[in-house]
């Protein structure tokens, strides 16, 4: 696959990933502000909350300085999965689980900016799935999630790391030749 291909295919998932983190908020904004919330069963309900925070409201009370370190990490991830798809030399499926990551935050922080009321990068958060045991979240934080959870995965299960074979010479002694394979990182 060429460069041109392996990039637009991951800005397609990061795109595709924001698209639908964002039309789940509106969904969420439309209809569950006026029906209060909907049980699903087994302990989840969808809800809709705003959260001014991270994961479990962490760092709700920072305001602009928190949304702006969020946005430098998120533009950091992103010039990150793209540097990987133009070197070409990583897992193309690795990258495409960051990409779906990078979505996720770009979805979290566009609710920062966009929805911003008392002052710049003072947005909150739309979260909508509530998991009574667990916390309440929203699209983005799962593709997030699970963006970096397959990631990960792949990264510690590639078996593509480096393998070593031993040759002989004809002198009797031993060659050790290393062919070194990528990884997902």
């Amino acid at each position: 696959m060429n460069t041109s291909a392996r990039v637009a295919g991951v800005l397609t998932f990061v795109v595709a990933a924001f698209a639908a983190d964002q039309v789940t908020k509106e969904w969420a904004l439309s209809f569950l502000g006026a029906a209060g919330e909907i049980e699903l069963g087994l302990g989840v309900t969808l809800r809709l909350v705003f959260n001014p925070g991270a994961a479990f409201g962490i760092g709700g009370n920072a305001g602009a300085p928190f949304v702006i370190g969020i946005m430098l990490l998120t533009t950091a991830l992103l010039s990150w999965v793209i540097v990987r798809a133009v070197k070409g030399r990583t897992s193309l499926a690795a990258t495409l689980f960051l990409a779906i990551a990078t979505g996720g935050a770009l979805g979290n922080v566009w609710d920062r900016i966009s929805r911003s009321t008392d002052a710049p990068l003072t947005g909150k958060v739309v979260d909508f799935i509530a998991v009574d045991w667990f916390a309440i979240f929203n699209t983005a934080d799962v593709f997030t999630t699970l963006g970096v959870a397959g990631w990960a995965v792949l990264l510690f299960t590639s078996k593509d790391k480096a393998r070593t074979r031993q040759s002989g010479s004809e002198d009797g002694d031993t060659n050790i030749t290393t062919e070194t394979h990528h990884s997902p990182e």
